[in-house]
């Protein structure tokens, strides 16, 4: 079963990296163009497409669990409002630095978080320090993935002057502190997965009776922003140009990430009572992994120099020490 489980969430951290690439089919799109149809697609129909296979046993369970569902969409709001931080962050401090600063916080948090409110005695265990130990070696593969990217770019430590670095360092931790909102609303939600499998659910619809919940609540945060993108950018009439193909392509995006929280979802039930930890930890270093070596196939590493490749190769070989001290006795 913990074998399994483990399979599931790497092939969810593989399809949490790679989610995007469809994103390129459609160059002319702005942002929220594409952001707008992915969170559609991933965040609400998606889940209830799922849902919709037994959906009267769900509002069945919704009705008897009033309070796990007020806190789900509490960490599923709080989220939505990461998920936009964190694009706002690369904004403010650049790629390197803000995504070494964000997904950094983001793996820490959301690994720790779990084993803390579960049993924070653990966090001294053998269980604990392994999992202390194995990401703070995955964070030095994040730094080195961030100086790789700001070699690659050509980019300097963001200015206070030029681009506000307080507001943009601020943001960054604001967004590696709700990121993984996501991942503690699952652990709430543990007694609603467990009152589905006692009404015999399978696991992965046990598991969506909380995505379900958890991503229309980010949903919400999400579209309201692209709304205000529309009309800041008056980028709605986008859509008018590359019509089908990007439909289809950011769909493809939509469908690809929910597959990888939904495999996240069954693999951690799989892993036992600190699946969350383990695979969130394992999850997260996958994803940057797959995400890497999807930019490599794509050429986003074309013309860098051997300097900036050999930080980039390195970067992979800490992620992956990470991962397999964190996944493996």
């Amino acid at each position: 079963m913990l074998f399994i489980g483990l399979l599931l969430v790497i092939f969810g951290g593989i399809c949490s990296g790679i989610f995007a690439i469809p994103f390129k089919c459609t160059k002319k799109w702005n942002w929220e163009n594409h952001w707008f149809i992915w969170s559609i697609i991933a965040l609400i129909i998606a889940p209830w497409f799922v849902s919709s296979y037994d959906l009267k046993s769900i509002i069945t369970l919704y009705s008897q669990n009033t309070e796990s569902l007020i806190y789900i969409s509490i960490f599923g709001l709080l989220w939505g409002f990461g998920a936009i931080l964190f694009g706002k962050g690369i904004a403010y401090l650049g790629n390197s630095l803000g995504l070494s600063i964000m997904q950094g916080l983001i793996n820490i948090i959301g690994t720790m978080a779990p084993i803390i409110y579960l049993d924070s005695s653990k966090l001294l265990s053998p269980l604990g320090m392994k999992l202390l130990i194995g990401i703070s070696i995955m964070f030095i593969g994040i730094l080195m993935f961030a100086n790789a990217g700001k070699s690659r770019d050509g980019n300097t430590i963001a200015d206070g002057k030029s681009k506000n670095f307080k507001r943009g360092l601020i943001i960054c931790i604001l967004a590696g502190i709700l990121g993984p909102m996501i991942n503690i609303s699952f652990v709430y939600g543990q007694s609603l997965i467990q009152s589905a499998v006692n009404m015999g659910m399978p696991q992965y619809m046990a598991s969506n009776t909380v995505w379900s919940i958890a991503l229309t609540s980010g949903a919400i945060i999400n579209i309201i922003e692209c709304v205000r993108l529309f009309k800041k950018n008056k980028s709605w009439s986008l859509y008018k140009t590359n019509t089908r193909n990007g439909l289809l392509a950011d769909s493809l995006s939509g469908i690809i990430w929910f597959s990888s929280i939904l495999l996240y979802g069954i693999g951690v039930l799989k892993m036992g009572k600190y699946g969350t930890s383990v695979g969130w930890a394992t999850m997260q270093g996958v994803c940057i992994l797959a995400a890497n070596t999807a930019g490599i196939l794509t050429k986003e590493w074309k013309g860098s120099d051997k300097k900036t490749m050999n930080k980039l190769y390195l970067g992979i070989v800490f992620l992956l020490i990470g991962i397999l001290v964190i996944a493996f006795n």
